[in-house]
């Protein structure tokens, strides 16, 4: 029998799940947050918006463009 907490991806630690690295066709927002490491929670304070915007941004949907020029730039675009 196996326990509730057997899947690796839930017990790892701090309690983080999903995918460990950017899967391909991701978002400039996605590829940038999995490379430093962020959840979508935590990008999204450190970015200082919204998680639902943040996760509108990510996804691809629409995003009003100086927001999503913040998002960029909160997570190390150069522009």
């Amino acid at each position: 029998m196996t326990g509730i907490f057997t899947d690796p991806a839930i017990g790892a630690g701090a309690g983080r799940r999903g995918p460990y690295e950017a899967p391909r066709g991701a978002t400039f927002i996605r590829r940038q947050r999995v490379a430093k490491g962020l959840t979508q929670p935590e990008a999204a304070k450190h970015c200082r918006v919204s998680l639902r915007t943040f996760q509108r941004a990510e996804s691809g949907d629409y995003v009003d463009p100086s927001t999503r020029r913040a998002i960029e730039r909160g997570l190390g675009a150069p522009w």
